[in-house]
């Protein structure tokens, strides 16, 4: 068996949400082991264009003032393809002066963040839709908002709450009430558990209401950015594809993120994990078919189907539904690539992907200018020889060094 070492970078998550924290934060902050990539450059050239001076050093960023330094005049903010980015900073715009604008590259002008509007609206914003309706381009002419409670979908993604969440301590006493289920809940703990690092108080009623107490401020000097799960599940996949032992450094074995459930989900399928302090070892045996839940893990949906083509019998992923307005469609381009690659697959309903494993064949895979793709048939090519990746620098939204790194192993 291989005996491999690979070093994760931050995680975008931390990265983008430590990013609005420090710029909500009165003295500079310091974030150390941050992620250098496409989606979190968005969100430092947006803070930037704010007024939000932002200092590299190495591997560290110095955020050195806070949105009281925003001036009273026009901006037109470019989110690029980062989701985060104009989520989280348009919650931001409706709490510092100025008439604002934001959008992103075609692709992300197609999400739709009509539910976020609607629950800022609530609070008092001002917003309009420059084109269409519940689509970016968006401006925003309000300044402040109103404490008090606001209404919020959980069926569309985690990131309105978390947005509305970050800013709750500026506005300071929101109650949020979510109607439907909240998906994604491991991204809210995220954000949760940073506000709480920070010395905000967050009061999270089974997912289905969460109350922001006033009289809180965030606190912080030094903030070490957690090494990125979603990233480490790609290698821990190659792991159990390849028979490998990979230890993974840089990981906290005790990490809110959502996506450490994909190792959890690898044991099921017959491989072994270790945690020790900041690292995890893979030991892979075998892929054997799985029926899972999804919900907690999304991003690793892609990855765990991958795998499943490889598992010779009937794998069933629910809990998927998300899935469906990422930077792209994600199931239907996962069942278009799988079966190019002579792997049949089944999409019952909205929330289910089934597929049937056997015998993959190599294929050249579209990456619809998705990271996630990219990376995903990547673990499929370190065993079947003649795979080939379109628009491989895809990767650099969220994980630049991913080829490099797939390279030392």
């Amino acid at each position: 068996m291989k005996n491999l070492v690979i070093s994760i970078p931050g995680s975008k998550s931390y990265t983008n949400r430590a990013l609005i924290m420090a710029a909500l934060t009165k003295g500079p902050v310091t974030l150390i082991n941050y992620l250098e990539s496409d989606d979190t450059a968005a969100m430092i050239n947006c803070l930037k264009i704010l007024g939000i001076k932002i200092k590299k050093e190495k591997n560290t960023l110095v955020v050195e003032n806070d949105i009281s330094s925003v001036e009273d005049k026009s901006y037109e903010l470019n989110a690029n393809l980062s989701g985060t980015t104009i989520r989280f900073i348009l919650a931001l715009f409706c709490i510092v002066p100025g008439v604002k604008k934001i959008f992103g590259e075609a692709g992300l002008n197609k999400r739709p963040i009509g539910d976020l509007v609607l629950g800022l609206k609530q609070l008092g914003a001002k917003i309009e839709y420059e084109n269409q309706d519940r689509f970016p381009p968006i401006i925003v002419k309000s300044n402040k908002l109103q404490n008090g409670e606001v209404y919020l979908s959980g069926e569309v993604s985690s990131q309105f709450i978390s947005a509305l969440l970050m800013i709750s301590p500026i506005v300071d006493g929101v109650t949020i009430q979510v109607d439907g289920d909240q998906i994604s809940k491991s991204y809210i703990d995220i954000t949760i558990a940073m506000m709480s690092d920070w010395g905000v108080k967050v009061e999270n009623y089974d997912y289905k209401k969460y109350v922001i107490p006033s009289n809180q401020k965030y606190i912080m000097k030094n903030y070490v950015i957690e090494g990125d799960y979603s990233a480490a599940g790609y290698f821990a996949a190659i792991a159990a594809l390849t028979k490998s032992k990979i230890r993974i450094k840089n990981l906290n074995p005790h990490s809110v993120q959502g996506d450490r459930q994909f190792l959890t989900i690898l044991e099921k399928m017959g491989n072994k994990i270790t945690y020790r302090t900041n690292e995890v070892t893979i030991e892979g045996n075998c892929v054997k078919p799985v029926e899972v839940n999804m919900e907690l893990c999304p991003d690793q949906a892609q990855t765990l189907a991958v795998l499943a083509a490889f598992a010779k019998g009937k794998s069933v992923l629910t809990g998927v539904r998300s899935l469906r307005i990422k930077e792209t469609e994600r199931i239907k381009a996962l069942r278009k690539e799988l079966g190019k690659m002579k792997i049949k697959t089944e999409s019952p309903n909205n929330d289910t992907l089934i597929i049937f494993g056997g015998d993959p064949k190599p294929a050249e895979i579209e990456t619809y200018n998705d990271h996630r793709m990219a990376m995903s048939f990547a673990v499929a090519g370190t065993i079947l020889d003649g795979m080939v990746i379109k628009n491989p620098e895809v990767v650099n939204k969220t994980f630049p060094e991913f080829w490099k790194k797939l390279a030392q192993i």
